[in-house]
């Protein structure tokens, strides 16, 4: 069965009921179709994000995790296999912009470490195919 992990804007759109997550995704996660995972990582950064006011979400970690358990999605950590997946994982190069987001990277080394699909709208996560990302892309 296809496991799914989340990237930062799927968890904070599919939280705030935002109509920029796809459809069929939603609803995916609301019936319960298949596991779902959000990194430890992807919370690191919404908490770092809200700190330095780089964005506005209005839950705090608490009620995220609590809304995840509402939708039985699990935490993934992050283990020394994801690390070791990191350190293999080359920089992409797109538009002559190297793509150096920490975050991003480690989403992407834990989806392909656990052979989760990543579900992302990040025009550049594509490029990570060649590299065994499996990558569902949020289109609208």
């Amino acid at each position: 069965m296809n496991s799914y992990l989340l990237d930062t804007h799927i968890l904070i759109w599919l939280l705030d009921d935002d109509d920029r997550l796809n459809k069929n995704i939603r609803e995916d996660i609301d019936y319960f179709q298949h596991p779902y995972y959000v990194s430890v990582e992807t919370l690191r950064e919404i908490v770092i994000l809200q700190s330095l006011r780089k964005i506005t979400f209005d839950y705090n970690l608490d009620k995220i995790i609590t809304r995840l358990q509402e939708r039985v999605i699990n935490i993934l950590p992050i283990e020394a296999k994801h690390i070791k997946a990191l350190e293999k994982l080359p920089v992409s190069k797109t538009d002559r912009k190297i793509h150096e987001e920490p975050f991003d990277r480690m989403l992407i080394a834990q989806a392909i470490a656990d052979k989760h699909t990543l579900v992302s709208s990040d025009a550049k996560f594509p490029f990570y195919k060649d590299y065994g990302l499996q990558l569902l892309v949020n289109e609208k």
